[in-house]
């Protein structure tokens, strides 16, 4: 009976395992989650058919596998990682698999002697700073100028030595035009004559406001026409209008403004 059972349970084994390795490949969704890293480029490959996929930037993939598969995460961030898939996989739609950042250890840290403490005091003497060649500020003027041993030196007493220091800074374009008109014979002025072809009782009623002729000549605002004809008998009053004698010409208006107040009214 033993000997029975036992043969019916390896046929039984058998059965299954010639079962599951008919069974057809089916897509399994994924996606790799990690701690603060970006999980994209993550490898990924089903050993039992050694193809190889690549996770996107958000750490999905997708990847032909069926129940037993074993699936090897790689990675030079991460640790690798191999998971052995079971049926329950095919009935999630998506499986979530976490990995591991690697860990470098080093092995050994060489600490140098030359390394700074932290001390001013005992950093400042390991500190080797070189120095630097000393200059000598006499020789580096001098050195600024042409040493010419033919040419004597510039003897400030003597009659006719003209110190050229500042001769730069002199425009010579304006000294030579200075030059010329000393020579230049003196032009003869041209004297103006002002003409207007205003009549002077219009030009000067433009010139001034009401309130010229009725606060400071008292002359009543209807009779400004007939004060400015007053004015205009007199000779040579046309050279007024020129601008240049306008004093004369309020010193003029002031004046005829008490004479045309003594004429007798009609």
């Amino acid at each position: 009976m033993k000997a029975n059972s036992l043969l019916s349970f390896f046929i039984f084994l058998l059965t299954q395992i010639a079962f599951s390795q008919q069974l057809p490949r089916e897509m399994l969704y994924g996606q790799i989650v990690a701690d603060s890293l970006s999980i994209e480029n993550v490898a990924i490959m089903n050993s039992s058919t050694s193809k190889t996929v690549a996770s996107d930037n958000k750490g999905f993939f997708n990847i032909a596998a069926r129940e037993k598969d074993t699936l090897i995460f790689s990675s030079l961030v991460f640790n690798s990682k191999r998971v052995v898939l079971t049926a329950a996989d095919f009935k999630m739609k998506l499986i979530r698999v976490k990995l591991e950042i690697s860990i470098t250890n080093l092995d050994e840290v060489v600490i140098s002697p030359h390394w700074l403490t932290g001390s001013l005091e005992i950093d400042h003497k390991n500190i080797k700073i070189p120095e630097l060649p000393k200059i000598d500020i006499r020789l580096a003027l001098i050195g600024n100028f042409e040493d010419d041993e033919q040419s004597s030196p510039d003897n400030t007493a003597m009659p006719g030595y003209v110190d050229m220091t500042y001769m730069a800074k002199i425009d010579l374009q304006k000294l030579t035009g200075k030059l010329l008109r000393l020579f230049q014979k003196p032009r003869e002025k041209k004297t103006i004559v002002f003409i207007s072809e205003k009549i002077f009782a219009e030009a000067v009623r433009e010139m001034y406001s009401d309130d010229f002729f009725v606060y400071s000549l008292q002359i009543q605002k209807n009779k400004i026409g007939l004060f400015l004809n007053f004015c205009e008998n007199e000779l040579d009053v046309r050279r007024l209008l020129d601008p240049k004698n306008e004093i004369e010409l309020i010193d003029f208006l002031i004046e005829k403004s008490k004479q045309f107040k003594q004429v007798p009214k009609e």
